[in-house]
């Protein structure tokens, strides 16, 4: 599926980044256009869009603004667009159970330079 790159608009509660297009929007658009037996130009006028604007989305040049897609579903009775699913959602690391070592980044960072320190010596840690 194509993801729209992160945008915010004026409309908080219509966040690009919160939605995803359905893949192959631009056909089903066309194809729900002509099953209404509307002209590109007449879905146009129905939107307040201008007709090449139509056809760019129906060939899949342009991924509308996400309130233009929103007048397009409305007027044709469509989906072309669904809320967003991370695909790898954030894992949450434990910490470390009472009584277990555990180390910040800043603890390695010392024992590397210690370890790195000791070999130059010929010493161990």
């Amino acid at each position: 599926m194509y993801r729209k790159p992160r945008r915010r608009g004026s409309d908080k509660s219509l966040l690009a980044e919160d939605y995803e297009y359905v893949e192959g929007f631009g056909s089903l658009v066309r194809r729900a256009r002509e099953s209404l037996g509307l002209s590109q130009e007449e879905l146009a006028s129905l939107i307040k869009e201008k007709a090449t604007v139509i056809r760019k989305i129906e060939q899949g040049e342009l991924h509308p603004p996400i309130d233009l897609a929103k007048r397009i579903e409305k007027v044709l009775k469509i989906r072309i667009v669904q809320a967003s699913v991370e695909e790898n959602p954030p894992v949450k690391v434990p910490r470390g159970q009472p009584g277990e070592a555990t180390y910040t980044l800043e603890d390695l960072l010392k024992r590397s330079k210690a370890l790195g320190e000791s070999k130059n010596k010929g010493e161990e840690v």
